[in-house]
């Protein structure tokens, strides 16, 4: 190992983190999200999507594997300023690219120069930051991207505003890199050295570490396809704007944490807490109440891992019997992140869910690649835990055992137990006012098995005869109730019950206001308990709206009749522009949304999603779960196709103001490209 590296005085570090940046904003901006929004746009089906995700995971695979050979070359360092120009013009290219042949070809040459790019970029990374804070720096760059492509009027952009903007970013990156660092002696990183072991860079434990990343990106990749696919997790992670400033910050704040934790010899236990924050993170999104932590969790675990994998590739220069540098770095994104990639967004697709198994299987595989690495201080620990303390763990041991088998047999108790205990205060004292006020006399809470009451208002659940009473009702002037909790957020029953002509101009309901009066419970009791109606039905409850099939084509909608139902039951919210700024928009926890920003982050997108007309109508008959927009289930298909046309064109024509700041950048930009107006 050499001795550590002098300051640099060619600004090496600075540009380093730059490229860094504009590689991770180029990929998550344009390659993972701005292009498939861009196909969307035009008019790409699901067999459009999957044809060009093909083509752009085999190219980038073939060139992963080629830049790995050609980095070897006299002059092979010149691929990473070209890697940064190669991705700048495949954007513009997919931009103008007029038809579904030509697009097929924009996605090959984007994988092609992602490739390029990112095997080029890490292979290099040990000549710009061989010193005390390489990986201070990566975590740096890293989080910055992050940062930024969280920002919601990037985020929220339009295609045109995203396409431009990595390229834009590709093109920064090439000004950081087209001048080399300054050679010096040596590509040992001696800060970092202690952060992995010799053998972590030689035959099996190389392979160990890229079956870690794999294990990493192909988790990452099905959450992420899946929670495209699910609203209701959707609006628990990148649902608003505020939190989306907040997963930002979290990213950043994390990635920076990883990149510190790396310079003090923290690298492989990166791996294993990226595991088990996903573990966390998914489990709370797949419960049947999603937690809004879940969020969180999962952006610190993708910027822990984001850092190592732009990381480790440099971490140690070429040696005797190490994998050289420029086939980490290429073996490493072609396996980990092309493969990795393919193979979670498959998963996605076919089982709509990431399987237990799978967890654990890849839980195994992290943790035993992890102590394979610690083998030799691992077993000493044992050896010594075992000599000293033997006696202890045995007896230990067999009281867990005895534990365990007292807690088998008590569950049941407890479960029956459990089972006949009152219902919460607050949900019992709600039920009562229910009662007291005659809700009953208008609606009912039991959904007819067959008819259009089942594919509305479902699923069916057999009427609980033990309740006192059961409320099934009979005088439905009003909507079922018994699934109520799935289908408005509490905001939006407290709203109602205050001022129903507020949220659903035209109602017959009167008002509760004087259930709220200050001291007065009553209120947010009887709001505690229609939030429970439904618990246990969530997941039947959102797979019956994503089967539901429209009587009417959704591409058959007229925006003159979708725009007079607009003013009636969307301005409320969404203002007469759909601007995001109607009378009730800033009620409810997370503001209206803006339809003119040219993207609907609600809508799924991606291989096997729905036309986009049909994705905004389902939107619209059911609401978006876990916020407080409604469905309009009352509404036939016809108005709700009418509808959604209309909602489609509010992003498709100009401000007629002008001001809007979130629509004028990306009107600006897209003007300058030639593409007319956003989607």
């Amino acid at each position: 190992m050499t001795s550590p590296s002098p300051p640099r005085r060619d600004g090496a570090p600075l540009r380093a983190v730059v490229a860094v940046a504009a590689t991770y904003v180029y990929f998550l901006l344009f390659a993972q999200f701005g292009f498939l929004h861009l196909l969307a746009a035009r008019g790409g089906g699901g067999e459009t999507v999957q044809a060009s995700m093909l083509a752009m995971g085999g190219a980038g695979l073939l060139a992963s594997l080629l830049t790995g050979w050609l980095l070897g070359l006299p002059r092979g360092e010149r691929l990473l300023p070209w890697g940064f120009l190669a991705c700048a013009a495949s954007a513009l290219f997919a931009l103008s690219a007029p038809g579904s042949t030509s697009l097929l070809a924009a996605a090959a040459a984007v994988g092609a120069s992602t490739a390029v790019l990112t095997v080029s970029l890490a292979a290099s990374l040990g000549s710009f930051l061989p010193g005390r804070r390489y990986g201070l720096m990566l975590g740096l760059g890293t989080g910055l991207a992050y940062g930024l492509c969280n920002l919601p009027w990037l985020f929220e952009g339009s295609y045109s505003l995203q396409v431009l903007a990595s390229a834009g970013a590709a093109l920064l990156g090439f000004v950081a890199v087209r001048r080399r660092p300054a050679p010096e002696s040596g590509r040992e990183l001696p800060a970092v050295a202690s952060a992995l072991g010799e053998k972590d860079f030689r035959g099996l434990g190389f392979v160990t570490v890229v079956a870690s990343f794999l294990a990493l990106v192909w988790l990452d990749s099905a959450a992420f396809a899946v929670i495209q696919e699910t609203l209701s997790l959707k609006g628990l992670t990148w649902g608003g704007e505020s939190q989306l400033l907040g997963q930002g910050a979290t990213h950043f704040l994390a990635a920076v944490a990883a990149g510190w934790a790396i310079d003090r010899g923290i690298f492989r236990g990166l791996l294993p807490t990226t595991f088990a924050l996903f573990l966390v993170a998914f489990t709370l999104l797949q419960a049947s109440r999603p937690s809004a932590l879940a969020g969180p969790l999962y952006a610190v675990g993708i910027s822990f891992y984001s850092v190592a994998l732009v990381a480790y590739p440099a971490l140690a220069g070429d040696g005797p019997r190490r994998v050289p540098v420029r086939w980490r770095s290429a073996l490493l994104y072609g396996i980990a992140g092309w493969i990795g990639s393919a193979l979670g967004v498959g998963m996605a697709q076919d089982l709509h869910r990431i399987p237990t198994l799978f967890l654990v299987a890849a839980g195994g595989l992290l943790f035993a690649a992890w102590g394979w690495s610690r083998q030799r201080d691992l077993l000493l620990a044992l050896r010594r835990l075992v000599k000293v303390h033997g006696t202890s763990l045995a007896l230990a041991a067999a009281v867990g055992l005895l534990g365990l088998a007292g807690s088998a047999l008590d569950r049941g108790a407890f479960a029956a137990a459990s089972s006949t205990e009152a219902p919460q205060p607050d949900l019992h004292r709600g039920r009562e006012v229910y009662i007291a006020e005659g809700c009953i006399h208008c609606h009912s809470q039991y959904v007819r098995p067959s008819g259009a009451d089942a594919a509305v208002w479902g699923p069916h659940r057999a009427l609980d005869r033990s309740q006192a009473p059961p409320l099934p009702g009979n005088r439905r002037q009003g909507p079922d109730l018994s699934l109520v909790g799935t289908r408005r957020s509490p905001a939006w029953n407290r709203q109602h019950l205050r001022d129903p002509r507020s949220v659903t101009p035209g109602s017959l309901m009167p008002a509760y206001g004087l259930l709220f009066a200050p001291g007065d419970r009553r209120g947010e009791d009887l709001v505690a308990y229609l939030g429970s109606l439904g618990t246990g039905a969530e997941e039947e409850r959102w797979r019956l709206t994503r089967t539901y099939r429209f009587q009417v084509d959704p591409e058959s909608g007229h925006e003159d009749r979708g725009q007079a139902l607009f003013g009636v039951h969307c301005s409320p919210c969404h203002g007469p522009e759909g601007r995001g700024d109607g009378p009730m928009a800033e009620v409810f926890y997370r503001p209206a949304m803006n339809l003119r920003k040219g993207s609907f982050w609600a809508i799924s997108w991606g291989a096997g999603a729905e036309p986009l007309n049909a994705g905004i109508a389902r939107v619209i008959k059911f609401g978006i779960p876990g916020t407080s927009m409604p469905g309009h289930e009352w509404l036939s298909d016809r108005q709700v196709v009418d509808l959604a046309a209309h909602v489609r064109s509010l992003a498709s024509h100009p401000d007629p103001r002008g001001t809007d700041d979130d629509l004028a950048v990306p009107q600006q930009l897209a003007n300058l490209a030639g593409t007319g107006k956003p989607p």
